[in-house]
């Protein structure tokens, strides 16, 4: 892998970070859909969803609140993405569990999702609110922009950011699990650790890491789903646990897991494309830096460490 100092690190992870999240939006916006109407709605199944809108409101309506996601999308991954890459060098610098890289990798990927979780919050409300209008119900917005600005209005950043610290909390604990099993499926697919993964190797260990982020963070995005689809002036829900106790009490543990089947058939795909698209732009900004710094004439030896 090349060496690079830690600002061109910094920017190649944000370019990476930045194309992985639009192919996340390409690929999975449609089945975010199915899953937010189950956890929030009392849909039974996925196929049910998917008739009552087709039926209801359209083919399009399976990327109802997706501008705002689009927007923000992007550069949410590239906080992850270098949020996560900073985190693991400054570990790595300073000596701390390079003798356990697992645990390293769930450290940073903690902080990184954390970091994360600040630009998801609000792009991640704004979304639920606009796929929980269902046509022919009467609308409160006309689109994300409208939202955005509607909520900010009336409520604040408050308003905006509803929902953080569970969203935090997914966040942190889902890419912990995400980071660790990725680096340690790519790992033992790879003979030589300097060269790229293959594009199977990274679609495999891409899916992997999808389902062990989904699995381990489903209950607690249930339950930011149900406090983000609540009303904003008078909630049903005052906390994070509150909701968890009340939707335990009243529809038993399996409500946490409602549309997780939906989940798991998005997670494969969305995350097989969210890494090829990251290798694949990293692999492009090599090539990319590799001619930069020879019409720079820059020795060799300097290439990257600039």
């Amino acid at each position: 892998m090349p060496q690079y100092s830690s600002q061109v690190q910094f920017l190649k992870d944000c370019w990476g970070g930045a194309w992985a999240g639009v192919a996340c939006i390409a690929v999975g916006q449609p089945f975010d859909f199915v899953k937010t109407r189950m956890q929030a709605m009392g849909f039974k199944s996925s196929a049910e969803v998917i008739r009552h809108a087709i039926k209801t409101e359209g083919i399009l309506s399976f990327y109802k609140g997706s501008l705002v996601p689009l927007l923000l999308n992007s550069p949410a991954c590239s906080v992850l993405i270098s949020g996560y890459g900073m985190s693991k060098r400054e570990l790595s610098s300073r000596g701390l569990l390079n003798s356990y890289p697992l645990s390293q990798n769930l450290v940073a990927g903690a902080l990184g999702g954390s970091a994360m979780s600040l630009v998801a919050t609000p792009m991640e409300h704004i979304r639920i609110r606009m796929q929980m209008q269902v046509e022919g119900q009467g609308s409160a917005y006309a689109g994300s922009v409208d939202a955005t600005i509607k909520i900010f209005r009336q409520h604040g950043i408050s308003g905006i950011y509803k929902g953080a610290s569970v969203t935090l909390a997914r966040d942190a604990f889902g890419f912990a699990c995400y980071f660790a099993t990725y680096d340690t499926i790519k790992k033992r697919f790879l003979s030589d650790p300097n060269m790229p993964p293959t594009t199977i190797q990274t679609l495999a260990a891409g899916s992997f890491a999808g389902v062990a982020l989904w699995s381990a963070r489903y209950p607690l995005d249930t339950v930011k789903t149900r406090i983000q689809a609540d009303s904003i002036v008078n909630p049903k829900y005052r906390s994070m646990l509150d909701c968890f106790a009340k939707t335990v009490a009243r529809e038993g543990v399996g409500a946490l897991y409602s549309g997780f089947l939906a989940c798991i058939l998005r997670t494969v795909p969305v995350n097989a494309g969210f890494f090829w698209a990251y290798e694949t732009s990293s692999w492009l900004f090599d090539k990319a830096w590799d001619r930069y710094i020879e019409r720079c004439d820059r020795p060799v030896e300097e290439r990257r460490a600039v």
